[in-house]
C-alpha cells in the first residue's frame, strides 16, 4: 500500500486484538515520530512508550474514548489497547509552541504504526493531572496527548456527512461509521 493509500484509508481504530506490540516495533513508532517536521526545529517533543500490561490498564481510565457514542464507543475488557506513546512538549525547549511539532509527530506515529499492521487512536480527552502523576511526567514537561495503539479488531467506515451533524455512530452490527465532509465543501481555489 503506497502513502495515498494509507491515508485514504487510515481510520480510528477503539478495539484492538490482545496481542502484544514489540519494544522494537514501538521503538520505531517514537524514531518516526522524532523524525517529524518542528518549528524553528526546536523539537520539543518527548514520548513516554507505554507497553507494560499492568502500565497500560492503569492508563486506560485515564482517556475518555468515543464521546458521541458512550458506553458503546468504550473498549471492552480483551479489546483494549496494547501500548500507548504520551506526546510530551518540553517547555524548556519552547516556552509557548509545540503543539504543531506534536501533532506532527502523532501523524507520523499514526502512519508508521498503520504500515505495520497496527491500528491506532490518538487522543487529547485525557486526565492529564493523574497521567502526569502515574507517569512521573517532569513539571517542565506538557502532556500534549497520546496514541492509543493495537492491531485493529474493527473495521470503521467512512459516510458522506448528511447536514451539519459530525457525530459517528455503530450500526446493528457494531460497524462504527464515520461522517465526513464533502471535498466540494471544504475545498476552495484561489479565494474562499
Amino acid at each position: 500500500m503506497n502513502l495515498n493509500e494509507m491515508i485514504l484509508s487510515r481510520r480510528t481504530i477503539r478495539r484492538f486484538r490482545p496481542e502484544p506490540i514489540s519494544t522494537e516495533v514501538l521503538d520505531g513508532l517514537v524514531e518516526a515520530a522524532r523524525l517529524a517536521p518542528s518549528a524553528a526545529n526546536r523539537q520539543p517533543c518527548e514520548y513516554i512508550v507505554v507497553a507494560d500490561p499492568a502500565q497500560a490498564a492503569k492508563v486506560f481510565p485515564l482517556v475518555s474514548w468515543a464521546g458521541y457514542i458512550v458506553p458503546a464507543g468504550n473498549p471492552r475488557e480483551g479489546e483494549r489497547p496494547m501500548a500507548y506513546i504520551v506526546i510530551l512538549i518540553n517547555r524548556s525547549k519552547t516556552p509557548d509552541h509545540g503543539h504543531h511539532d506534536a501533532a506532527s509527530a502523532a501523524m507520523n506515529i499514526i502512519y508508521a504504526a498503520l504500515a505495520q499492521g497496527i491500528g491506532s487512536c490518538w487522543m487529547g480527552a485525557i486526565d492529564r493531572g493523574r497521567l502526569r502523576i502515574l507517569l512521573e511526567v517532569p513539571d517542565n514537561c506538557e502532556i500534549d496527548s497520546l496514541v492509543a495503539l493495537g492491531y485493529p479488531a474493527e473495521s470503521p467506515v467512512v459516510e458522506p456527512m448528511q447536514g451539519d451533524s459530525v457525530k459517528y455512530w455503530k450500526d446493528a452490527s457494531g460497524v462504527l461509521h464515520v461522517p465526513k465532509r464533502a471535498l466540494a465543501e471544504i475545498l476552495h481555489r484561489n479565494r474562499y
